[in-house]
């Protein structure tokens, strides 16, 4: 991978590098051929002015760059027929090349210098004495080594800078990398280490901004998995918390059955049974619709349904049991109070509540249940004796098998209705509360919104 990388950001870097040395060439280039070709026009023009007015002699005390001695500035002058009419001093008689006289004038070219260096020259033509006279062509020329050389030293810095460039850039991003494959390293072993009996032990605390989504996704990830592993083992040990007890029972009753004689005897005790692995039934079923709300695989289906048809509806189906305990039901309902949520999920929630008000209400006690609007919608309350209960209990509302006399309710209740009303309560973001005030206990479920 480090290879891969080298290569990758060498070749990426260099080519970007690459354009850019190509672009600073030609425009380096360009600038120190118009720098050239500005100051050969200007050295034509004062030449030119000079030879219209003054001998080559006078030229020489006013330019001497172009004495003999000199060997870095020369102009030549041609008559129409390209025949040299004039040489600087310091050309030892050897003529400046014309350029490429199909071109026009004035025109620039290179060219070697009479001394045998490298040289920039400037073709133009000399202004007439008379209207007669014959056209004339001055060539000035330079030498161009210097420009060369120092060309030559830009080239030259600027391909040190880009290598040194290209290496700090590689060698940087080669750290940042293994600086980051360090820190992934490192949290690959906390992670390897992980233990389910342990707390969990996040990772990304150390990790670049740029890798912060990545560790909170992952730690998400990790929080979900933990949630999991507790669900699996708070429903293996609810199972066999609750379990325990009818088993029992139904051991006891087979054994009473196979001990007995009696017909009579041996059918209650099969009935007793029997109602102990329906009870085992409820709670089995009852924890796993708790399981799949926590884990979130409970669908929600919300549609619209009438609130108090729904309640009015429960509390004709109990009516049995509340004669059975002499206890009277009294009901506020509206004609209809419609709502949107789940039909299937607030008729278990409802049916809950109204049968645990009606099941642990004293016998020839009073329930009663209102459906009533406020401001930010549609509320239920639930209204029931209970004496034996204290401020205190409130707060076990909706643990798990918890009773307030846990010795005397285990063969009618398993602790586990408050427990599933609470999570089905959650599923559909309802509120609920439990109040004691008077030795009345009340529920207020809600608000729904009003549709």
């Amino acid at each position: 991978m480090h290879r891969q990388l080298a290569v990758g950001l060498a070749l990426s870097i260099g080519c970007v590098f690459g354009v850019l040395f190509l672009a600073l060439d030609y425009w380096i280039d360009r600038e120190i051929y118009q720098r050239m070709d500005l100051a050969l026009l200007e050295r034509a023009g004062a030449v030119g002015r000079v030879l219209q007015e003054q001998d080559l002699r006078e030229l020489e005390r006013l330019m001497p760059e172009y004495e003999s001695e000199r060997h870095t500035e020369f102009f030549t002058v041609f008559d129409a027929h390209g025949r040299s009419l004039l040489l600087s001093p310091n050309s030892a008689g050897s003529a400046l090349s014309m350029g490429p006289e199909g071109s026009g004038t004035p025109r620039y070219f290179d060219l070697v210098l009479p001394d045998g260096h490298a040289g920039r020259a400037l073709a133009t033509r000399l202004p007439s004495r008379s209207a007669d006279a014959a056209p004339r062509v001055l060539v000035v020329a330079t030498e161009r080594e210097n420009w060369d050389r120092t060309e030559g030293r830009i080239h030259f810095a600027l391909l040190g800078g880009i290598v040194l460039a290209l290496v700090l850039a590689v060698g940087l991003g080669l750290l940042v990398v293994r600086h980051v494959i360090t820190l992934l390293y490192r949290a690959g072993a906390r992670v390897a280490a992980l233990d389910a009996e342990a707390p969990m032990q996040p990772i990304g605390d150390e990790f670049p901004s740029e890798l912060k989504p990545f560790a909170e996704a992952f730690n998400t990830g990790l929080q979900r998995l933990y949630a999991a592993i507790a669900r699996e083992r708070r429903f293996a040990r609810d199972v066999a918390h609750e379990l325990r007890t009818p088993l029992a029972e139904i051991r006891a009753s087979a054994e009473a059955a196979l001990a007995d004689a009696d017909p009579a005897q041996a059918r209650r005790s099969l009935h007793a049974a029997v109602q102990a692995s329906t009870r085992m039934q409820r709670s089995v079923d009852a924890l796993l619709l708790l399981a799949r709300l926590e884990s979130g695989q409970a669908a929600i289906a919300p549609d619209p349904l009438d609130l108090a048809d729904l309640v009015a509806g429960l509390v004709a189906a109990l009516h049995e049991l509340a004669l059975s305990r002499a206890i009277t039901v009294h009901t506020e309902l509206p004609p209809s109070a419609w709502v949107q949520s789940d039909l299937g999920i607030v008729e278990r929630i409802v049916s809950n509540l109204l049968r645990n008000a009606l099941e642990y209400s004293p016998e020839g006690g009073q329930v009663v249940c209102r459906v009533r609007r406020e401001s930010a919608g549609w509320l239920l309350i639930i209204d029931n004796p209970a004496p034996d209960l204290e401020a205190a209990d409130l707060e076990h509302f909706g643990h798990r098998f918890w009773r307030k006399h846990p010795e005397g309710g285990t063969a009618h209740h398993a602790g586990l209705g408050l427990a599933l009303t609470h999570g089905l309560a959650q599923a559909l973001a309802l509120p609920l509360r439990f109040d004691l005030d008077g030795g009345r206990l009340s529920v207020r479920l809600g608000p729904w919104p009003a549709l």
